[in-house]
């Protein structure tokens, strides 16, 4: 019977299906909003590049989706009671000794597989954001990396619904860290292939803030909280899998180490992309 109380308290299923629809609808509104908007005369005056239908449609599904998206989700990441990193620091949270600390390591099953009512909503919005990416992808023929991506992401989301896998771990993972992502799709906005080809000249300054700030949040949520967090996801994940009595997590020992798998892979590519902001970072200093 190990765990078993802590399994299946999730909303039911077309529940889930519905609210995703209905917070994927709301992106595909918000987007049309700015299409509307960006046709004023009073944006379009500020650039012969922002008379451009296409330019604007461009910029209007970086910002009316993919930005209010992530700044949705780190929102909902940080006004969880202490936001972030916090519910897995609590539920860690060690005191003053080993001994202490292993017995809040055995804990792990109430990080796996609890239900979290803020971490579900946050992997509920997060499944529909990734589904108006993927359809996005598809539309805007962005490549097959973007597609492999968006699609990995709906199934680790859904994974973290049901049967409800580390939902504490989703107000950092799918919450928090987000506002990197929310810096990066503004600084899409300048790149001449993904982006608007020309814009990064006619707005400079602009492009400058973004980059600046996409460097600090990717590397203070990237590079140094995602650690953290995934080492301690490996060793929950870890301890599950080696546990005999832990019928959940041989129920679901596949779930478990495709998730690990994505975790490695995703902060090894995390550290790698460090290197080559340093480097494209370097690079735009000797054209300034």
């Amino acid at each position: 019977m190990f765990a078993l109380k802590y399994y299946r308290t999730q909303p039911q299923i077309s529940s889930t299906v519905l609210t995703s629809f209905v917070w994927c609808m709301c992106l595909v509104g918000f987007e049309h909003l700015l299409r509307w908007l960006f046709k004023l005369n009073l944006v379009q005056n500020l650039s012969p590049i922002l008379q451009n239908e296409r330019n604007t449609q461009i910029i209007a599904r970086h910002i009316g989706t993919d930005f209010a998206a992530a700044v949705m989700c780190s929102y909902l990441g940080l006004t969880v009671k202490n936001g972030g990193l916090g519910p897995i620091w609590e539920s860690l949270k060690s005191p003053r000794s080993e001994k202490l600390y292993k017995k809040a390591r055995k804990g792990y099953a109430k990080r796996l597989w609890t239900y979290n009512a803020e971490g579900f909503r946050i992997f509920v919005f997060f499944f529909a954001y990734q589904f108006k990416n993927l359809w996005d992808a598809y539309v805007w023929n962005d490549g097959p990396e973007f597609i492999f991506h968006h699609t990995v992401s709906i199934i680790t989301s859904w994974h973290g619904m049901y049967p409800g896998l580390g939902q504490i771990y989703a107000v950092f993972f799918m919450g928090l860290s987000e506002i990197s992502t929310a810096t990066l799709v503004l600084l899409a906005n300048f790149d001449p292939t993904l982006g608007v080809d020309g814009l990064a000249e006619a707005f400079p300054l602009t492009k400058i803030i973004c980059a600046v700030a996409f460097v600090v949040t990717f590397v203070t949520c990237r590079n140094v909280m995602w650690p953290y967090a995934g080492w301690h996801y490996w060793k929950d994940s870890l301890e599950a899998l080696a546990n005999p009595k832990d019928k959940l997590a041989k129920a679901n020992s596949g779930i478990l180490k495709r998730t690990l798998f994505v975790l490695v892979s995703l902060t090894f590519l995390q550290f790698l992309w460090l290197g080559q902001i340093f480097v494209m970072g370097y690079q735009e200093i000797q054209n300034m």
